[in-house]
């Protein structure tokens, strides 16, 4: 093969790597009983549920979970898979909270967020359902602070400073811990959230 050839060859190798979002996690088989005592031992405030009742039957939650609580509160309880749970505590302990003393000098108490499971369609292929319909997705909407002070996603995503850089490094660290982030940047539906999902699909909106 000409050097051409390889130039081809090394340019399709880099496409697919960077469509696999450059370090997304695959995704999460954690569940049944190992999951919950992984929660059990990071003292994940949460109570199993059965999943939900839904009129799509494909609206199926594994291993159900009621979460009120990682290492900050959520915002309210949200039911989602314990495979969510368990990535949502990691990407807090080991992202959100060193994040937001770093730049913000201070720690986070809450976690504002506008729902986990939902039995819907994907809003950009409606032939799809969501991955909220399996609980393995969570909409961040902001952050509560220790001094009382919120970071909104809605509000401070376009700040050059303070809050935006921290949103900004917030969701690009997000990519290694979740298989989809979707941020405002990524399109009109966002424009007020953070969009984690732990599906088989790749996308990495920092």
């Amino acid at each position: 093969m000409g050097d051409r050839g390889w130039v081809v060859v090394g340019f399709a190798v880099a496409l697919v790597a960077l469509a696999g979002c450059g370090g997304s996690p695959s995704p999460s088989t954690l569940s049944g009983r190992a999951c919950l005592s992984r929660l059990n031992a990071e003292a994940v405030s949460y109570r199993p549920v059965d999943s939900p009742d839904a009129s799509d039957s494909r609206c199926r939650v594994d291993t159900a979970v009621r979460v009120s609580r990682v290492e900050a509160a959520l915002s309210r309880p949200a039911t989602m898979s314990c495979a969510m749970a368990s990535r949502l505590d990691e990407f807090e302990r080991e992202a959100v909270q060193p994040l937001a003393r770093t730049e913000l000098g201070r720690r986070v108490v809450r976690i504002d967020h506008l729902g986990s499971f939902a039995c819907r369609a994907n809003t950009s292929r409606p032939s799809r359902l969501s991955q909220h319909a399996l609980g393995q997705a969570i909409d961040i909407a902001g952050f509560r602070l220790a001094d009382g002070s919120r970071v909104s996603v809605e509000h401070d995503w376009s700040d050059t400073s303070g809050k935006g850089v921290f949103l900004h490094r917030l969701a690009a660290k997000a990519c290694r811990y979740f298989s989809v982030v979707l941020t405002p940047d990524s399109n009109a539906d966002h424009y007020n959230h953070l969009h984690f999902d732990i599906g088989p699909d790749r996308f990495c909106g920092s």
